[in-house]
């Protein structure tokens, strides 16, 4: 695969849709954590033990994230699969809730948010090392 190159003008754009990635995924990852608190705090089927089953694998995430690491969106995307086949199955089933709806919505937008920030954070990073080479 050919290496894409770059001058100074491409930083700016690819940091502009890195930080939106960012932000959108740091938005429907807290979001996956509050709505696994309000289930599990809400409802009598929750607890204080399925609460941190699911949340904690999430919220490892967050510092990563507030770091900027192209890699914590990488396994980011891998863990969001896991949500997603449980939130999918449960949004099938007969008696499916709009909670289980927003999980699969927060899921998807989670992981191609992920996905594209990861991929924006890599170009980003080569753009400013081809740039302080060439200057």
């Amino acid at each position: 695969m050919k290496t894409p190159q770059y001058t100074a003008a491409d930083i700016a754009p690819l940091t502009r849709r890195y930080q939106m990635g960012r932000t959108l995924s740091l938005i429907c990852l807290v979001g996956l954590c509050l709505l696994f608190s309000w289930v599990n705090f809400t409802e009598s089927s929750g607890s204080w033990v399925r609460w941190a089953i699911q949340t904690l694998p999430l919220a490892l995430f967050i510092p990563g994230c507030f770091r900027g690491h192209y890699r914590t969106y990488s396994w980011l995307c891998f863990l969001t699969l896991f949500y997603f086949c449980g939130f999918v199955v449960t949004a099938m089933a007969p008696k499916a809730s709009v909670i289980d709806y927003l999980g699969v919505g927060l899921t998807v937008v989670l992981f191609c948010a992920a996905m594209m920030t990861s991929r924006w954070r890599q170009h980003a990073n080569l753009a400013h090392q081809q740039t302080s080479q060439n200057a």
